[in-house]
């Protein structure tokens, strides 16, 4: 994911602000030339996958907490800190999820 959807050919627009891929031999060039900066990129490892049909019923179902989402929050909000930001600004019962420890034993 960056913010410099402009600069890196063949980069996909998620919304205004956010963008997807684009030319890895691109990208390794203006890294080496500080066009893109640490704070312009984040990138994820890891897989998620969903049986056909099944995301639609976990929303449905409320499983999932649905947010607005705003670049800033990707490129300027610490990783580690980004889901208790999110969940406060969320309001009432969120804000009190987000003060959950991590482990529900520490409880």
């Amino acid at each position: 994911m960056h913010n410099v959807g402009e600069m890196l050919e063949d980069s996909t627009k998620i919304i205004n602000g956010i963008y997807w891929g684009g030319n890895f031999e691109k990208l390794k060039f203006l890294i080496n030339s500080n066009l893109v900066l640490p704070k312009n990129i984040r990138f994820f490892v890891g897989y998620s996958g969903w049986s056909e049909g099944q995301l639609k019923e976990e929303l449905e179902w409320g499983s999932w907490v649905i947010a607005n989402m705003h670049p800033n929050y990707l490129f300027k909000s610490d990783p580690d800190e980004l889901w208790q930001e999110i969940m406060q600004q969320k309001g009432d019962t969120y804000s009190v999820i987000s003060q959950m420890p991590e482990g529900m034993q520490l409880n």
